[in-house]
């Protein structure tokens, strides 16, 4: 996935000891004097414009901040001795970069006065950053949200409880399924049938990329479709991005990107061409555990003999009904001899399941 660069934003940082919001390249809080400390992250600005002042753009791209390791200071990458208090920066920890400050969005967002001590927060604040007060914001937020959960709620139960029912429908109609009872059945028929498919050469259209169609086949109608999606841009190719996010540069600046695909279009085509189908099936039948031979088949050039089936019906008399047992192969069948005895299990909704030598 490649990254595509929107521009920089500035970010801010808000002051630990007084609770002030303060640009992300000053490195002193404007509201107590306090320096940046080195856990203090940069966030979202309320105004999250790009920059295009010349002179800031050519200043913000530099390697990541140094915390003095002295004072904890701030100091920009290439300062050799602390601003603060004048110290040497060697070994001093430099500020972490490439973190997802979050998603951007080019609109303002407004901020919201504090109703306790009247200090301007982040219009996504639900506390004051100050005197840890609500805000109103934050409070016809939840508001809004609590309907949504409660609603969340029942039909999470309505789910559950249809759940429940369904399940125990299934359970009853399984059991049910499988209870049986024991009779006695006498064969008193066996029934067969034997099919012969036939099939031909039949036109049969089909859809494929252009490039994979065989040589020499005539090609029919053509849409364009996405027939893969890359990391780098292509020929024929549309380029698909995502949500644009601001990330950390360590600098109080942040870098605003966005990760981009491209889908490469191709034609895909219907063409025709000849497939052996099926079109036809001979059919015998009679009775008894003989059967007699297949289907005769008379075919023509362009046709061949296709799959074979039989199927034997054993038919059992108990009791005034009669019960339908299949089986599939000659083998099978050569055991219900009309007049032979043969356990069948009964369910409770009247079907042979089973068949078995009486006992």
């Amino acid at each position: 996935m490649s990254q595509k660069k929107l521009g920089l934003v500035e970010l801010e940082w808000v002051c630990p000891n007084c609770g002030s919001r303060n640009p992300g390249p000053e490195k002193k809080c404007s509201g107590c004097g306090s320096p940046q400390p080195p856990d203090v992250e940069f966030v979202q600005p309320v105004d999250r414009a790009i920059i295009t002042d010349a002179q800031t753009l050519s200043e913000a791209p530099r390697a990541p901040d140094i915390h003095c390791p002295y004072c904890n200071a701030r100091n920009r990458a290439d300062a050799e001795k602390c601003r603060n208090c004048g110290g040497p920066l060697a070994g001093g920890a430099q500020r972490q970069a490439g973190r997802v400050v979050g998603a951007y969005g080019d609109q303002p967002v407004t901020p919201i006065k504090c109703p306790a001590c009247g200090v301007e927060n982040p219009g996504d604040a639900t506390r004051c950053t100050r005197c840890g007060a609500g805000l109103v914001a934050g409070k016809e937020l939840e508001e809004r949200v609590q309907p949504s959960k409660a609603a969340a709620s029942g039909c999470s139960r309505t789910m559950i409880i249809i759940a429940i029912v369904a399940g125990f429908v299934l359970f009853l109609f399984l059991y049910l399924a499988m209870r049986t009872t024991e009779t006695i059945g006498v064969v008193s028929d066996v029934t067969w049938q034997r099919r012969v498919a036939v099939e031909a050469l039949v036109p049969v259209r089909q859809e494929a990329w252009l490039s994979e169609i065989p040589a020499g086949v005539p090609v029919g109608q053509c849409r364009s479709e996405v027939v893969r999606t890359q990391d780098e841009p292509a020929p024929n190719s549309v380029e698909v991005c995502g949500t644009p996010y601001t990330v950390d540069q360590g600098t109080g600046y942040g870098q605003v990107v966005q990760d981009c695909q491209y889908q490469v279009y191709a034609d895909k085509c219907e063409y025709t061409v000849e497939e052996w189908k099926a079109v036809d099936t001979l059919v015998t039948s009679g009775e008894g555990i003989a059967p007699a031979a297949w289907p005769a088949l008379t075919v023509t050039e362009k046709q061949r003999p296709g799959s074979r089936s039989e199927e034997y019906v054993v038919i059992f008399e108990t009791d005034g009904t009669n019960y339908e047992y299949v089986v599939k192969s000659p083998a099978e069948a050569a055991q219900f001899t009309e007049g032979s005895h043969w356990s069948l299990e009964i369910n409770t909704f009247g079907v042979l399941t089973d068949v078995g030598p009486a006992r």
